[in-house]
């Protein structure tokens, strides 16, 4: 997720609190394997593609460490920012520049599909363009969506109100409308707007299957935490997450059935969980809001720490599935972080602990609201091409999907 600009002290400090984060596989671990299931080998649609079946074995074969490495990631922004040649988002400034650099590119490439703006379907598509040669250059896509709240934006005139990162904030209009429910009732008229929503979202994921690409699909992410609309703040304790289990189990079978999606590996990415066994800040435990096996394919926590620590590691293993870190990197507004200086080495050395972790996402860079930039993504901070140059790193170049099939 992009943290935006604006943040207050304590929003900031609550984001900080809360992320959860990623490590790699081929390592040590202080639990026995034993303890949980091995990552299933199949993607929950029965129909899914040859080459999104591939993708699941290669993925599952990293988290069950039959594979050494892990694979490096890094996300570009949103939308047709991917396009942007310069600034903190894009991919040539992001990851072409790690190539003059280092002379690799990050073995996956991630976009989020909305949250700064609602972009038209011909954004869209020229965003794909990207993913699309990214995956013909022998690289992974993943994809988050992040939307804008439909009761405060219901996508009728997209020339003259685009939304904006605000609106798919807690924060950013009147809460008392939302109700989750009723975005799966045909009864109410907030319906057809989120079908809107779908419809637009599904035409640019059918552009990528028709051009071969599988997508790590991340929808609502970190819908156990307190700041987005579609996360805790709109159910109670007692409600055990069910509006949303039902919101993306209804996604998932308009997407798969009705919409013939058939490239997409749908990721589970929770906030990481609270410290203690209450909701402490707003955040619920990172099984909360789990969709169920048939309904999920990987589970990806999101981390912001510089000790890139995952305290959840143990709970992610016990879902079955392969396992990545959505969003990884260094503390939200720290010295590091705002400097530049995170040493990106210790992605490595720190992922070894954690074995079952298949990849992770750097996040991108953006401008403070005090004028300082953020420094996100791997090219803004230090000691990339050690990084790159590293056995267990998987780069653009090192991907084989080849390796998800059994000897």
């Amino acid at each position: 997720m992009r943290h935006p600009s604006g943040l207050t002290p304590y929003r900031l400090g609550l984001l900080i609190v809360s992320l959860g984060l990623a490590a790699c596989g081929g390592g040590s671990d202080d639990n026995p394997t034993s303890e949980y299931p091995a990552a299933t080998m199949q993607p929950s649609d029965a129909d899914a593609s040859d080459a999104t079946g591939q993708v699941m074995r290669y993925l599952a074969r990293l988290s069950n460490d039959e594979i050494s490495g892990v694979l490096a990631g890094q996300n570009t922004g949103h939308g047709d920012q991917i396009l942007n040649t310069t600034g903190t988002v894009g991919y040539t400034p992001l990851l072409e520049a790690l190539q003059t650099e280092t002379g690799e590119i990050p073995a996956l490439v991630g976009l989020d599909y909305e949250y700064d703006r609602i972009f038209t379907p011909q954004q869209l598509s020229a965003a794909n363009q990207k993913l699309i040669a990214h995956w013909q250059g022998g690289g992974l896509v993943t994809i988050n969506w992040s939307p804008n709240n439909p009761w405060w934006n219901d996508e009728s005139d997209l020339v003259n109100n685009i939304g904006g990162g605000d609106l798919t904030r807690t924060y950013g209009g009147d809460m008392t409308v939302v109700n989750l429910n009723d975005l799966t009732d045909s009864r109410k008229p907030i319906h057809s707007v989120w079908l809107r929503k779908l419809d637009r979202v599904a035409a640019a994921l059918q552009e990528l299957q028709n051009a071969g690409v599988v997508v790590l699909w991340r929808p609502m992410q970190e819908m156990n935490g307190s700041w987005f609309w579609w996360g805790i703040s709109t159910q109670s304790s007692s409600s055990q997450c069910q509006a949303y289990k039902k919101l993306w189990a209804d996604m998932y079978t308009y997407f798969t059935e009705e919409k013939g999606l058939h490239n997409l590996l749908w990721v589970y990415s929770p906030n990481r969980g609270p410290l203690t066994t209450d909701e402490s800040y707003g955040i619920a435990d990172v099984s909360w809001c789990y969709p169920g096996a048939n309904h999920v394919d990987v589970v990806a926590g999101t981390r912001y720490d510089d000790s890139l620590s995952i305290d959840d590691y143990n709970r992610y293993r016990k879902f079955g599935k392969p396992l990545g870190m959505a969003e990884y990197g260094p503390t939200l507004g720290g010295a590091a972080s705002t400097a530049g200086s995170y040493d990106t080495r210790h992605y490595a050395s720190v992922l070894n602990q954690y074995p079952a972790i298949g990849y992770w996402v750097s996040w991108h860079d953006w401008m403070n609201s005090d004028g300082s930039r953020e420094h996100q993504a791997l090219v803004g901070n230090q000691h990339v091409s050690e990084l790159f140059q590293s056995s267990s790193i998987i780069t653009q170049s090192r991907v084989n999907l080849n390796a998800g099939m059994k000897e």
